[in-house]
């Protein structure tokens, strides 16, 4: 992992443990080169993560906690500021073709740790804050599109970057597995 700009180990800030990934919101992100544990075809996945927004994004802009997409399509997860409401937004590229799912984030605000999840079981796609779905399961079958580009944490690098001004803690890619598909209670621990 190379973190990048101003990325940093923060202990002022922590859901777990004492310590956090602080990102400013400019060029700060961290990068992992590609990797076939990324490359998640047709199969069960989940991206689960605790955020603490610094500052949300302006209407119009967005701010990513994860993506890969420079060259080809993979993945795109990211808080949206659609005219004053905010989106979850979870993007991937399947035989091509776009998959958008876009569910209203009521309430969020700066100041406050949330559990975030992503999860594909089957052909079921589910987004879940603090372990309730946002919304509907969205359905969709295929293989998701390969990408050879690095994976980047805290930003998407397609176009312009649009970084995430807060602070990341217990990042987690689980290939192979989704962890929930329905309510469930947060972590309240670190991941062993």
């Amino acid at each position: 992992v190379t973190a990048n700009g101003n990325a940093q180990i923060d202990t002022a800030q922590s859901k777990f443990g004492g310590a956090s990934g602080l990102f400013d919101g400019t060029g700060d992100y961290l990068s992992i080169a590609n990797h076939a544990d990324f490359a998640f075809g047709s199969g069960n996945f989940t991206v689960d993560f605790w955020v603490r927004f610094n500052a949300l994004p302006t209407s119009g802009n967005f701010s990513a906690f994860y993506g890969r997409d420079v060259s080809s399509h993979d993945l795109q997860l990211d808080v949206q500021n659609s005219s004053g409401t905010y989106k979850l937004r979870f993007i991937p590229y399947i035989s091509g073709a776009k998959l958008v799912v876009n569910e209203t984030w009521a309430g969020v605000s700066t100041g406050t740790w949330y559990h975030v999840a992503f999860v594909r079981s089957g052909n079921n796609w589910h987004v879940f804050v603090n372990g309730t779905p946002l919304g509907s399961t969205g359905s969709q079958s295929g293989t998701l599109d390969t990408s050879t580009d690095t994976l980047s944490i805290g930003r998407h690098t397609s176009g312009t970057p649009r970084e995430l001004n807060g602070w990341l803690d217990e990042f987690r890619i689980s290939k192979g597995v989704a962890r929930w598909t329905a309510n469930f209670t947060p972590p309240a621990a670190p991941y062993d």
